[in-house]
Formats: structure tokens, C-alpha cells, sequence
């Protein structure tokens, strides 16, 4: 009865060690390589974006493709954060009473935003490169983008069921601040 005992408990082993390893393994490269296209796709995009000083259909429709290719499901959220400068004043009825120095306010514009300026929904149709379809932005200003997988990755999964560990979904985020006006 022991050694049946044995072999039962040596089989589940290897089983474990010859089919469930082998699939977390490449469900992990899997994985790895989803987050290295979508991170690869989203430093282009904002590289782009930041050194034209504008976001236009080809770009975000490119960058949509790439996403796409890196077989992961990602939520896409677009920030850009317009500079503003106020001046200080003692007395704002005076302008005598300028005190040498602005008060810097960011106004926050996001994806909602810049979509209805890429693909208006105006009843007049304007070609895909015209510049009316362009988000234009200024030195200065800061241009982020965040994505978030919908759901989790099968590594994710296997790691929950594996280690009871919380699923935790993809998210990355790279931005920073525009270095060209668009013409």
C-alpha cells in the first residue's frame, strides 16, 4: 500500500514538473514580451508626439497598431497638461502692483479630449492628414500616456493558482514634456 502511495505522490510530481512548470515558464515569456511590444510602442508614440509638438490620426492609429501586435488588451489613456503662466500681482485691480514672478497652473486635457479633435464628429469630413485634425501643443507643456491591461495575462493567473498571490494586471506609463511647436 505504501509503494501505490508512492507512485501516486511521484506521478503528481512529475506531472507538476513535466506539464505545469514548462507552461508557467512560457506563459511568463509570454508575458514579458506583450509588456516589451506595448512599452516599445508607447516610448515611440510619446517620443513622436513630444518632438512634432502634435498628435495626429497617422501617429495614434499607428500606435494603436503596434499595441495590437503585441497581443495584449490595453486600456489607452492620453494626459496632456497645457503651461500656464499667471502673473502675481498684490492688488489684481492694479497692475502697478506686479510682483516679478508667474504662478505656473497645469489645465489637464485627456484622452476624451484629444479624440474629439482627432476624429471630430462634426458633420463635415476632413481628410486624415488635414491639419484640423491635429491636437497641437506647446514647449513646455507635458504629454503623458498610461495603459492598463483589461483583464490579467495567463502567467498572472498561473502565479494566483500557483503562490495564492493577487493578480495584478499590466500598467505602464511614460510621458514627459514637449520639446517641439507644431508648424
Amino acid at each position: 500500500m505504501a509503494d501505490a502511495l508512492k507512485g501516486v505522490i511521484i506521478i503528481i510530481l512529475l506531472a507538476f514538473v513535466f506539464g505545469v512548470y514548462p507552461a508557467f515558464r512560457q506563459s511568463e515569456v509570454v508575458e514579458r514580451n506583450t509588456k516589451l511590444a506595448a512599452n516599445a510602442a508607447v516610448v515611440e508614440f510619446v517620443d513622436t508626439v513630444r518632438a512634432k509638438g502634435y498628435v495626429d490620426t497617422s501617429d495614434y492609429e499607428l500606435f494603436l497598431h503596434s499595441l495590437d501586435a503585441s497581443y495584449g488588451v490595453f486600456k489607452v489613456q492620453m494626459e496632456y497638461y497645457k503651461k500656464n503662466l499667471q502673473p502675481l500681482y498684490t492688488n489684481p485691480d492694479d497692475y502697478s502692483t506686479f510682483q516679478n514672478s508667474f504662478s505656473v497652473r497645469y489645465d489637464g486635457y485627456f484622452s476624451k479630449d484629444i479624440l474629439e479633435i482627432l476624429y471630430p464628429h462634426s458633420g463635415t469630413l476632413l481628410a486624415a492628414d488635414d491639419p484640423g485634425r491635429r491636437f497641437t501643443m506647446h514647449v513646455g507643456d507635458l504629454f503623458n500616456v498610461r495603459l492598463e491591461s483589461e483583464g490579467t495575462t495567463l502567467a498572472s493567473r498561473m502565479r494566483s493558482l500557483l503562490f495564492h498571490s493577487e493578480m495584478i494586471p499590466v500598467n505602464l506609463k511614460y510621458g514627459g514634456m514637449v520639446r517641439s511647436e507644431a508648424p
